[in-house]
This record gives C-alpha cells, sequence and structure tokens, in this order.
C-alpha cells in the first residue's frame, strides 16, 4: 500500500471517538470487525510499520505514521491479530511529552516486529505442529492478553530479547 491508496483506505473508513480517553489522551479508532476491506487493514498496518516514525510514550515506544494533519498508530501485536487502528490529531505528539526515538531504537524495535512477523506466519505455515508451537502460536496471537501492565511484548520493551527455539 501507498500513501494515496491509504487515504483511500482512510476515507473508505468510520473512525470512532474513544470517549474513555477524552480528557487524557483524545483519539479516533478503527475496529478490524468495522473495517470495509479487511486485506487493505493490514496493508495499512504494514505501512504504519515501514514507513512511520518511532516516538516514546509512557515508557513504551508506538509507531506513528503521519498522514495530512494526522498520525496513525496500533499497538504491536502481530499484523493478523490487530484489532484496532488509532488515530489522532499530530499536535497530540507534542501535547502527551511524546517524543522522537534515535535511530538505533527506531530500528531495533522494527527488526524485531518483522522477526515476530516471520516467526509466526513460519508457525502458521508448518503442517505439523508441535504442542510447544501450538503454544506459541496461542500466546502470540491471544488478542485478550494485556500490553499494557500484562506481559511484556515487544512494544512494551524493545530491549527484549526474543528467543525463538
Amino acid at each position: 500500500m501507498k500513501i494515496d491508496e491509504a487515504i483511500i483506505f482512510l476515507s473508505d473508513n468510520e473512525f470512532t471517538f474513544a470517549k474513555s480517553y477524552e480528557k487524557s489522551y483524545p483519539h479516533y479508532y478503527l475496529q478490524k470487525s468495522k473495517c470495509s476491506n479487511k486485506n487493505k487493514y493490514e496493508d495499512f498496518i504494514k505501512l504504519i510499520r515501514e514507513n512511520g516514525k518511532v516516538y516514546h510514550f509512557n515508557n513504551k515506544q508506538y509507531i506513528y505514521l503521519q498522514i495530512d494533519e494526522f498520525i496513525y498508530w496500533e499497538m504491536g501485536r502481530p499484523i493478523k491479530c490487530v484489532e484496532v487502528i488509532n488515530k489522532a490529531d499530530s499536535k497530540s505528539l507534542l501535547k502527551n511529552n511524546q517524543y522522537l526515538a534515535n535511530d538505533e531504537i527506531s530500528n531495533l524495535l522494527k527488526s524485531k516486529l518483522q522477526e515476530r512477523e516471520i516467526y509466526l506466519n513460519n508457525l502458521l505455515k508448518k503442517e505439523i505442529k508441535t504442542e510447544k508451537d501450538k503454544k506459541q502460536i496461542e500466546f502470540l496471537m491471544n488478542t485478550e492478553r494485556r500490553i499494557h501492565g500484562g506481559g511484556k511484548n515487544i512494544i512494551d520493551n524493545y530491549k527484549i530479547e526474543i528467543i525463538y527455539e
């Protein structure tokens, strides 16, 4: 997906205002379940990850893509598991003390996200899965697992070491 295709995709979908964040971090979200095209939804997430910039926010790092006056981001789950794409006014980055990550952190986060995608896709392609494979798939694709305050995920700490056996 290219930016011009993303603009069309975004205009074809309605974002919902996140009422629970009205005072702390006003933004909108698009649920995958309400999206007009699931393939383009995943393509847009790839676009965010490939072309976005990494910012620090509350001791975590997120990849934000700016298109016109808005920024878009997601929470760093495997692409198949991303249930929500967020959208906010681009000025909100400054209002919320977010700051641009350096190149080392940006490259490390993006490479770990990509490494995890490859790992998960390889697991899913296996014709015969071991119990360990099944548990890894279940863990990685668990959309109920809380990122904030819960188990560590790549977005929570870009320095975590990922061990794939």
